[in-house]
């Protein structure tokens, strides 16, 4: 099956990926985009195409206008070169926008009560290390710090499996999938930071 494929950067939801870390496959009956998180559509999921952003190699874009409410609404393939050309290679290979418009939930996706809460926790154990201690007598973060950056990987990696959690964070009509690209970037963020924070904490007890 015939197909062709472009290297370049993404943006899906929240998270951008610069190049060269996302990369756009189309073939006759599917698109599929991946770098944090692989998208697939068929050409029903597809409504349409726009281009998206206005600076050239920095921000000239192509927008995926489609119908899964499972993904993020705002996906973005951002192009090295002519996005016009790129258009024009993905319609030769016989792809075509099929799909229809559908309703979303408009809004945060995530309950502001819980976004309130949960920036509260992790301010209060980032700097617990501090108030616990002076600056100048423990310039690295302590165990606080650490316990804050493995909640907030446990919760991501727990979210997207667990039904009852995405009850209590999410709003009603909004999916897990839209906020999945967010929730991998958090773990990827917070699991390096975890692993070169106990490297530090043990090296300064070494």
């Amino acid at each position: 099956m015939e197909e062709v494929s472009f290297v370049g950067g993404s943006r899906v939801g929240w998270v951008n990926a610069s190049w060269p870390l996302a990369k756009l496959t189309a073939s006759a009956h599917q698109l599929r985009l991946s770098g944090f998180g692989t998208y697939e559509f068929t050409e029903q999921d597809v409504v349409s195409f726009e281009h998206y952003g206005f600076i050239p190699v920095l921000a000239s874009g192509i927008r995926i206008i489609h119908n899964r409410t499972d993904y993020p609404a705002k996906i973005v393939f951002w192009c090295m070169g002519s996005r016009t050309s790129v258009l024009e290679k993905i319609r030769a290979v016989g792809f075509r926008p099929l799909g229809t418009d559908v309703p979303r939930s408009q809004g945060f996706a995530i309950r502001w009560s819980v976004a309130i809460l949960a920036t509260l926790l992790w301010n209060v154990l980032f700097f617990a290390d501090h108030w616990l201690k002076p600056l100048e007598a423990h310039p690295l973060l302590g165990p606080f710090a650490l316990l804050a950056l493995l909640t907030v990987f446990a919760i991501s990696s727990a979210l997207p499996r667990s039904v009852a959690l995405q009850h209590v964070v999410l709003e009603p009509g909004h999916s897990i999938g839209e906020i999945k690209p967010f929730l991998r970037l958090l773990q990827i963020v917070t699991g390096f930071l975890s692993v070169g924070l106990v490297a530090s904490l043990l090296f300064t007890h070494i």
